[in-house]
């Protein structure tokens, strides 16, 4: 396996640059670890489009320029425990509900067909699915695959395989799974512009998701006033034009906020910050899974809008 160089670690976004490095330099004798790696890869892309998608939404919903879309908001309001497939729901209702708006190419590629290593991903896992599970979901074969639907079908195996190996570590397929999920999701990467060319902000320290060096801070966000609200943007004219970059060069590139679906807080048991995905709301307390492969504690963060 090419291990990756240390130039590429930061193409990504921060929270998959690192889980992709984890899973590329993977020795090839350690098939649980590569196969644990190349899972939180996935769940990381799922996190960030989720994140990106719902961010989109919102600012077209606030704005006027669509109608509310009731499956989603059910969702977006259901957040007592936040699981993988809610996320995926988010990506693809998001995207969806908007088909302009700035990343007009992003909602065409998570839906739009691939060959190659992506569609030879699906195939390959499906394969272990069917022979090893008896897997006789909805997903069946396809000649092309939408990055959309292989991340799904991901989700599918994780649910599949943690319920059919229940109190076991692994199976003998794990490295045969991760080298050909490992190979997809880096074809799926590659496959879209957006993941290496739009930057976008962490809300709680306001630094880029793209390596780790902070920029010019941007103001801070506070919460609107009524609880309905309480998700990503206010209405026009109320509060300052966060969709709009410090950088006068690209002033005109639309910026949607991450938060409350991912942010970037303090971790008390690394003693320092790290992005995170939000894991579910108790008491209106919102809790947060850090991403960082050294991290994945639970990141509490109270008041971190």
């Amino acid at each position: 396996m090419e291990r990756l160089a240390a130039k590429e670690m930061y193409r990504y976004p921060l929270l998959i640059s690192r889980w992709l490095e984890v899973a590329k330099n993977a020795g090839d004798d350690d098939d649980m670890a590569r196969h644990g790696a190349v899972m939180r890869l996935a769940d990381a892309i799922t996190f960030y489009l989720g994140a990106v998608a719902v961010g989109h939404y919102s600012q077209a919903l606030y704005t006027g320029r669509i109608d509310m879309d009731p499956t989603l908001a059910r969702s977006l309001r259901s957040l007592k425990r936040v699981l993988p497939g809610q996320w995926l729901l988010w990506a693809a209702r998001g995207l969806g509900a908007t088909s302009e708006g700035g990343i007009e190419k992003l909602s065409a590629w998570y839906a739009g067909p691939q060959s190659g290593e992506v569609a030879e991903a699906y195939r390959r896992l499906r394969e272990v699915m069917v022979e090893k599970f008896g897997y006789a979901g909805e997903y069946g074969p396809r000649e092309t695959v939408a990055p959309r639907v292989l991340l799904e079908m991901v989700d599918q195996y994780r649910i599949i395989r943690g319920k059919r190996l229940e109190g076991q570590a692994s199976f003998g397929h794990d490295g045969a799974v991760a080298g050909a999920l490992l190979g997809g999701l880096e074809a799926l990467l590659g496959s879209s512009d957006f993941f290496t060319e739009y930057e976008l902000y962490a809300p709680q320290q306001r630094q880029l998701l793209m390596g780790t060096k902070p920029i010019m801070p941007m103001p801070p966000m506070t919460a609107p006033g009524d609880a309905e609200g309480s998700l990503l943007l206010y209405p026009p004219g109320e509060a300052p034009d966060y969709t709009k970059r410090p950088n006068l060069q690209n002033e005109r590139a639309p910026l949607f906020p991450l938060d409350p679906l991912l942010v970037y807080g303090r971790c008390d048991a690394c003693d320092t910050y790290r992005v995170g995905a939000l894991r579910g709301v108790v008491a209106e307390v919102p809790a947060y899974m850090g991403l960082d492969p050294e991290c994945g504690h639970e990141l509490a963060i109270m008041g971190h809008r």
